[in-house]
């Protein structure tokens, strides 16, 4: 029996017909790996990168507005700097009363609003306590159990820097807000050149009324200079 001509034809051509198909297909992969910009994975890895440099920082200055909604409404604002291990100052108001603490080491230093003296207080180190932990150590807004879920939503310029921009709900590693809040939900400034934190926005809910909830923004700036936060003299 004769075998068309045609199927041998086909067989000859079809290792370099496949070969062709093989490096195009290859070729549009790694066309769409170049443009399609970084992996979730490497966006993931940034982020962690941050983190970790934003806690190991041996300074920065920052300013934090905190806010509880709901009819027990809180709100403040300060603004302060902290020097690594066991420094750190802040000026601001809390439930619209002028405040201004200065830690240093093991002592906090509370300035009375009305005489303007310092009060000492002794072998208290009132930024590890609940009752300022974020307005006195922002940084315990980020400890975090895991993280979830996490994307970067895209890029904005802030205060003329360049910075990757991130979504993500963290099961958080804070008793305090642990027991208040559920649904955390931030919102990330990440540099793109030093990749550290720059800015956050913190919400939260109170399980047992949807009207309540919290509401934080922090800002960061100033890493690694050269602060100096001594002992206050009355």
């Amino acid at each position: 029996m004769l075998t068309p001509r045609w199927i041998l034809l086909n067989k000859r051509k079809l290792g370099p017909i496949i070969a062709v198909a093989i490096v195009i297909v290859l070729g549009g992969i790694l066309l769409q790996t170049l443009f399609s910009g970084p992996s979730q994975l490497d966006n993931q890895k940034t982020f962690e990168t941050a983190l970790q440099n934003t806690f190991v920082s041996k300074s920065f200055r920052f300013d934090v507005e905190s806010k509880l909604l709901g009819e027990n409404g809180f709100y403040s604002k300060v603004e302060g700097e902290r020097v690594m291990p066991d420094k750190v100052h802040i000026k601001g108001t809390v439930l619209k009363t002028p405040v201004e603490f200065t830690q240093v080491s093991d002592n906090t230093y509370m300035k009375d609003p009305f005489s303007g003296k310092w009060l000492t207080l002794k072998d208290i180190k009132l930024s590890q306590s609940e009752l300022f932990i974020t307005e006195l150590n922002p940084l315990a807004n980020f400890n975090f159990k895991d993280i979830p879920e996490i994307e970067m939503i895209g890029e904005e310029s802030l205060d003329g820097d360049d910075c990757f921009v991130y979504e993500l709900k963290p099961n958080i590693e804070n008793v305090f807000l642990e027991e208040q809040f559920t649904d955390f939900h931030y919102k990330v400034w990440v540099d793109k050149n030093d990749v550290n934190i720059r800015q956050a926005i913190i919400k939260a809910n109170q399980p047992e009324n949807d009207n309540n909830g919290l509401d934080i923004k922090i800002r960061f700036w100033d890493y690694d200079r050269e602060l100096q936060i001594d002992t206050p003299v009355s």
